[in-house]
């Protein structure tokens, strides 16, 4: 059984036919190698257009244009419904001068002394020239080569998520990044402007934001990884616990073939500044009522005010109540995202509520007693003025210190000005 093949043409003077087999291809090739794994034809499979390899691409083909990429169909066949299957071969003509002006590794295939480079040099080799790419997919790869090749009108508004991260593999393996940076960094900005309905609460959308950091990472862009970051460290659920004890348990696998450094204790990193600014954050307003009765009567040894017990008590019972509290599972487990916009909705409901407001109290001798008239603490209006600006800390990582090895503090190197 075979399949029809895509052939997309991204330079018709390209000298170079790119063959990529495709997950049909590929299985069918293994059956043929162990009989015990072939299927039964069908008679849809027999009338599908037979084409085995680079050489029969060339044969009785005719151009026409779909989707904006410049196609070729059998003569033969009456339907181009299969021309996009992704699971079907894809052969793409291209310019090797593009090609090994923009990847080292194709400059050098065609110019070693490798099979490819000789046959590519050979004198009456064919042209375009066939060249298979078993490992690689196809379509993803016309991506790439339309960008190589200048023609914007064929690339993608927006990729989805999956198919970035199989362009940041892409770049990689053939040393290619700074040629496709400028277009990641379009994409990725369309990206966060893209409407986020439920996000980040919505999974589906949350989980892609971890595809969109691996892409940011290998094609360097420090601003978009930079804001990426901050965002799994915002949303993120994981126990607070853990992070700091075994490193933080991300979607990205440690070991995944792109990573080349501890982005996953980076990240753990970020989660306990952020987690000491909340923390801190959410016990300001005790501080604040502290401070006072240090100030004001504390050191003359005077009694603690009653009213200041009550209105620390009364707070403490406020978080509890609103699962803000650091001891409750809750807490431990939400994201930081949720904890503070559930505190500044709290705050909110419970401005000049008497029971979180502390005022010195009628004793003659107290702590509270030299506080001046009106020097009232009203607690949930501390705290929101405290959670105002958290979420605009911004305490994601930087792509040039994870790269480097270097502690994060905004050094001069950095290409972005961090905190």
């Amino acid at each position: 059984m075979e399949m029809a093949t895509t052939n997309l043409v991204i330079d018709p003077r390209g000298d170079i036919l790119l063959y990529f087999p495709g997950r049909h291809q590929q299985q069918q090739d293994a059956a043929l190698a162990d009989p015990t794994q072939r299927q039964p034809e069908t008679e849809g499979d027999q009338m599908s257009l037979e084409l085995s390899s680079p050489q029969t691409v060339c044969g009785s083909l005719t151009h026409h244009t779909i989707d904006g990429f410049a196609h070729f169909a059998s003569t033969s066949s009456s339907s181009s419904s299969n021309l996009s299957s992704p699971s079907g071969a894809v052969s793409l003509q291209v310019s090797s001068s593009v090609l090994c002006l923009a990847s080292p590794v194709f400059s050098a295939m065609l110019s070693s002394p490798m099979a490819e480079g000789q046959g590519f040099r050979a004198a009456g080799s064919p042209r375009p020239f066939p060249i298979t790419l078993p490992e690689d997919d196809g379509h993803v790869f016309a991506i790439l080569a339309n960008v190589l090749h200048f023609r914007p009108d064929n690339v993608p508004w927006l990729p989805a998520t999956s198919t970035l991260l199989a362009l940041a593999l892409l770049v990689d393996k053939y040393v290619c990044v700074p040629a496709l940076r400028c277009h990641g960094e379009i994409w990725l900005n369309r990206a966060a402007e893209a409407p986020r309905d439920n996000a980040p609460e919505f999974p589906a959308f949350f989980e892609s934001r971890y595809d969109l950091l691996l892409f940011a990472y290998v094609l360097d862009l420090p601003a978009s990884f930079f804001q990426l970051s901050w965002d799994v460290v915002l949303n993120h659920r994981q126990q607070l616990k853990q992070e700091t004890e075994y490193g933080l348990d991300l979607p990205i696998p440690k070991d995944h073939e792109l990573l080349r450094h501890d982005l996953h204790s980076e990240i753990a990193k970020r989660k306990a500044r952020l987690r000491r600014e909340v923390h801190n954050a959410l016990m300001e307003p005790v501080s604040r009522v502290t401070s006072l009765l240090v100030n004001y009567g504390g050191a003359d040894g005077k009694p603690p005010c009653p009213n200041a017990a009550f209105a620390i008590g009364n707070y403490m019972a406020f978080l509890d109540f609103n699962n803000l509290s650091p001891w409750r599972a809750q807490y431990e487990t939400d994201s930081f995202s949720s904890i503070i916009k559930r505190a500044l909705e709290a705050a909110e409901l419970s401005k000049d509520n008497a029971a979180l407001r502390f005022e010195a109290c009628s004793r003659t001798r107290c702590s509270c007693d030299a506080m001046a008239y009106g020097d009232a603490v009203d607690m949930a209006r501390i705290l929101a003025r405290s959670l105002a600006g958290a979420l605009n800390w911004k305490l994601g990582a930087c792509l040039d210190c994870l790269k480097n090895g270097r502690e994060y503090r905004g050094t001069e190197a950095c290409r972005l000005e961090h905190w």
